[in-house]
């Protein structure tokens, strides 16, 4: 199973130029938990709902802050092809919740350790005669590995 199999193709950008305000607005209009901050070549950065909350402890105003301010830009991706076992283990390895997917550096997707969680139980769970448990256990344990470093 790939990475693009059960990728969201939706993806929601923001503006590098965007106040944070703004993207938490985003965020809760789309009932999501990050958003990609859009670049010429591809995303520039992301912000997530840890940025938000670090941004507030260090008592800045959401309104005030622009997103290229604080944006995470160190953005790790992958592509529709990765296998989802390796997917998951870059994010344990990085200590992420999000990888935005590329195609030709073009953004097509993102995938969220709650995806994987969500079709590695499933696997496990699902009645399938064949489960893929390599790829399952694989999975679950990388999410594990991400909620121990949060």
């Amino acid at each position: 199973m790939n990475v693009g199999d059960i990728m969201h193709r939706d993806v929601v950008t923001v503006s590098s130029e965007d106040s944070f305000a703004d993207a938490a607005k985003v965020l809760r209009e789309h009932h999501i938990s990050s958003v990609i901050v859009k670049g010429e070549g591809g995303p520039a950065g992301i912000v997530t709902e840890r940025d938000f909350v670090n941004l507030v402890a260090d008592g800045h105003e959401p309104a005030s802050v622009r997103v290229g301010d604080r944006m995470t830009k160190d953005v790790t991706t992958v592509e529709p092809k990765t296998d989802i076992a390796e997917a998951a283990k870059i994010m344990g390895r990085r200590g992420i919740r999000h990888l935005p997917v590329l195609e030709k550096g073009n953004l097509v997707g993102i995938i969220s350790i709650r995806d994987l969680t969500s079709w590695a139980v499933g696997e496990m769970t699902g009645g399938h005669e064949l489960p893929d448990l390599e790829r399952s256990s694989a999975t679950l344990t990388a999410a594990v590995e991400v909620d121990r470093r949060a």
